[in-house]
């Protein structure tokens, strides 16, 4: 499984109200830019937003903030203002959003970011194989794959977009654990055929942060997609067994040193 660093992000200037009803004012510098607001009832420090500007190759990420109720990205573009930007945004709780603005040379604009709340769907789990993670302390945290979204922003094909939803759980012990996520059924930007996505579960290092482990559902295969993900269903079963396959493992040997091959069935490309 290969992964790619983040592309170059664009200067990000972020406006903070000192309290929710106050009206950001415009940085000094850039002077293009795009004011991103956000409703009342939103964290913004939840806040997701990845964005590309009219020409651009990679484009950037809005870096999320606390009691910020606007965001001003910056329109420029190596010194001169950009014809357009495109952006996907979400916070928890919402739908998710597009953003597909043209931009004129004297200002770039004001986007309302509008929470359609969805409601939440739950993922029961239980995870088999844990030897694979070595005990380690791990956190479990839910991620949207939108598998359209490389096509609305213009990026390369090889680029995943994902974009995290649902609260961080630990994972406990006896491997038992249950996600909220949000019911994207229910999203048009989410659900539909003509933009498809699934849900993948990753493992982390609660020190590090570091990704350690892809949770592969295993039983029911059903709900399982092709890339080892969960298809976007409004339910999910009372129990969903996952697989730990972890990134760039090692080899595993036997005590002779031949190299063993995957066990027929397993979920994992690898033992």
């Amino acid at each position: 499984m290969k992964f790619r660093a983040p592309g170059l992000v664009h200067t990000l200037v972020l406006v903070a109200g000192a309290c929710s009803g106050q009206i950001p004012q415009p940085p000094a510098g850039p002077s293009r830019y795009i004011e991103i607001t956000l409703p009342r009832k939103v964290a913004s420090e939840r806040v997701w937003i990845r964005y590309l500007l009219a020409g651009d190759e990679f484009g950037g990420w809005v870096q999320p903030h606390p009691a910020v109720s606007s965001y001003f990205i910056s329109t420029t573009r190596e010194g001169r203002p950009a014809t357009g930007i495109r952006a996907i945004l979400y916070a928890p709780g919402c739908a998710i959003q597009t953003l597909d603005l043209p931009l004129s040379e004297s200002n770039g604009g004001r986007f309302s970011f509008i929470c359609r709340p969805l409601p939440e769907v739950s993922i029961p789990g239980r995870l088999t194989r844990s030897d694979r993670l070595y005990g380690r302390e791990l956190k479990l945290q839910a991620k949207y794959v939108a598998r359209w979204a490389q096509s609305f922003l213009g990026l390369g094909d090889e680029t995943v977009m994902d974009i995290p939803v649902g609260d961080v759980v630990s994972l406990p012990a006896d491997g038992r654990f249950r996600l909220s996520v949000p019911d994207l059924s229910q999203d048009p930007l989410a659900g539909t055929t003509d933009h498809p996505g699934e849900i993948q579960i990753w493992a982390s290092a609660k020190t590090s942060g570091n990704l350690v482990a892809l949770m592969i559902p295993a039983v029911p295969q059903a709900i399982k997609t092709r890339m080892g993900g969960l298809k976007i269903q409004s339910g999910y079963p009372s129990e969903v067994v996952f697989a730990a396959c972890r990134l760039s493992p090692p080899q595993v040997h036997d005590a002779r040193g031949f190299a063993l091959r995957p066990v027929p069935g397993d979920p994992c490309e690898y033992p």
